[in-house]
Parts: structure tokens; C-alpha cells; sequence
């Protein structure tokens, strides 16, 4: 029985609005690369496509070689922070890798239990505030009673969009919806459009500001108690991931915890920080 040849499909390019070849790919790749520490593999070039196709049409380009080319530009600097908001990801809801508050809850009270009047936490990917806001909730939910110490929590973000929704806190139903019970009557108010807004309580004890974390100069002047840095390394490559993690480390007050998203492993950087539970890690003292 003579087997028929192999199929062969002829290759489909599907008309796009822009075009958009391999080499402009390659040159956002490097942008992003530089800018946000953010590593693109080739996979990734339909979504770039999808991310970036706005910007085009909203400044009346004509092709992706020449918003690239106005990226580049000296009149395009104020277009780099549209650019980098586009690329980067803000998936986040409230208490997301829910295992990880109760550790932090215990945490905070065991730093409170030996003297410590202020307690801090870093939480350097805030997105659209939902994690800084879990974090406060479990602050003040470690200590009920009246006489409780000072908490501060810094909220960092690259993106200068998702910050100014952190700040105001406010969130739709359906975000609401994953609060533990009893946490949206108790921290947040009902608006009348039917949207929440985080209670003044917690909006005082966040503050949002812009930091990119592959930068040499952080504007942070103090040790934290704790920082959170969940699923946002995952998108850099090793060298900048030990880098950033070298950075962490003396930001940390002593037995600080880094706490990281769960698909991350930094066993390479044995020399800032070692495991102490799942996708926790502890400041490594230096002997």
C-alpha cells in the first residue's frame, strides 16, 4: 500500500493593520530589555503586537518602524512611559497566593513581640493596589486590639497608570467578591455607583510611588520588616533577577522576609537570601 506524501501547509501571514517584521520586533525587544529589564522571547511577538497597535493609531504613525524610530527620538521620550505601561503586565487581585498572609501576619507580631514600636513592608509590584491593600488588612488584622504598633507600607510600580488606581482605591464588585468575609463592610465603603472604595484607614497607611526595579538609584530610605515581590521577576532573565535580589538585601532589616511569586526559584542567590517556607525566603546574614 503506496503512503501518501506528507501534507504540507503553505505558511499563512495574516494581513495586519501595521506591518510588523522581525526586526522591528527585535528592536522593542531591546527597548523594553533596557528600559524595564523585561526579557521577550520570540513567542511573545503577536501579544506585542496586540499591546503596542494603540499607541499607533493613537499618534498617527504609519508603521511600527516608525513608532520605534519616535521611541528613539528626542520628542519621543514622553512616549517611553506609554510604551513601557503597555508591555508590562498587571494581573493581581486581593490576597492572591493567599498562604503567603497568615506567615506575614505572624511575621509582624513576632517583630512586634520583642520591642519593635514600627513595623514596615515594601511591596515593590503593586499594580493596581490590590496587594497593598491585602497587606494592610493583614497588618491590622495581626493586631485587634487598640494598642498596636505604627505600620507603614511603601507601594511601588513601574507603571504610573496602575499607581494612580492604587491611590485612589477604588474597585468593582467582582474584585470586592474575593475578599475574605466580613473584609469588605469593614474596610472598604459602598460608592453609589456601586463601586468600593478602600476605608481612609488603610489609604493612610499606603504610599504609591512610581520605581523601576532595574534602575541603580531606588528612592527608599529606610529598612523594611518584610518585602513582597510576587510575579514580576519571572519576566527577567537571571543576571537582572540577582541584581534586583542583591538590591533587596540590605533593605531588609535582620531575618527580613522576601516574599516572591510561586513559579519563581532564586537558589542562586544563596548569598543574600536562603528558603524558610514555600516561596518564602529569609535574609542571609553575613557571617
Amino acid at each position: 500500500m503506496n503512503k501518501l506524501p506528507p501534507l504540507v501547509l503553505p505558511k499563512v501571514e495574516f494581513n495586519r493593520e501595521f506591518s510588523f517584521s522581525d526586526a522591528d520586533f527585535e528592536r522593542i525587544r531591546k527597548l523594553i530589555y533596557k528600559e524595564a529589564g523585561i526579557s521577550l522571547n520570540p513567542s511573545k511577538k503577536d501579544m506585542v503586537y496586540g499591546r503596542l497597535v494603540r499607541r499607533i493609531r493613537e499618534l498617527k504613525l504609519a508603521s511600527f518602524a516608525a513608532y520605534v524610530d519616535f521611541l528613539e527620538s528626542v520628542s519621543g521620550k514622553r512616549e517611553f512611559e506609554q510604551f513601557v505601561n503597555a508591555l508590562t503586565t498587571n494581573l493581581t487581585f486581593f490576597f492572591r497566593e493567599e498562604h503567603h498572609f497568615p506567615i506575614l501576619a505572624e511575621h509582624l507580631k513576632q517583630r512586634a513581640s520583642t520591642g519593635a514600636s514600627e513595623l514596615s513592608i515594601w511591596c515593590a509590584a503593586s499594580s493596581t493596589g490590590e496587594e497593598p491593600y491585602s497587606l494592610a488588612i493583614t497588618a491590622l488584622e495581626a493586631f485587634p486590639l487598640a494598642s498596636k504598633p505604627s505600620i507603614s507600607i511603601v507601594a511601588t510600580d513601574l507603571d504610573t497608570s496602575v499607581l494612580e488606581t492604587g491611590r485612589k482605591g477604588i474597585y468593582s464588585d467582582d474584585k470586592i467578591a474575593r475578599l475574605p468575609p466580613g473584609h469588605a463592610q469593614k474596610y472598604f465603603d459602598k460608592l453609589p455607583d456601586g463601586n468600593y472604595q478602600a476605608k481612609a484607614v488603610l489609604r493612610n497607611m499606603i504610599t504609591f510611588q512610581r520605581l523601576n526595579l532595574i534602575e541603580n538609584n531606588w528612592a527608599l530610605r529606610k529598612q523594611f520588616d518584610a518585602i513582597f515581590c510576587r510575579n514580576v521577576m519571572i519576566y527577567f532573565d537571571r543576571d537582572t533577577q540577582f541584581a534586583v535580589l542583591k538590591k533587596f538585601a540590605p533593605l531588609l532589616k535582620p531575618d527580613g522576609l522576601l516574599f516572591v511569586g510561586h513559579s519563581e526559584n532564586f537558589y542562586f542567590a544563596a548569598d543574600y537570601f536562603h528558603l524558610k517556607g514555600k516561596t518564602v525566603y529569609q535574609h542571609t546574614a553575613k557571617k
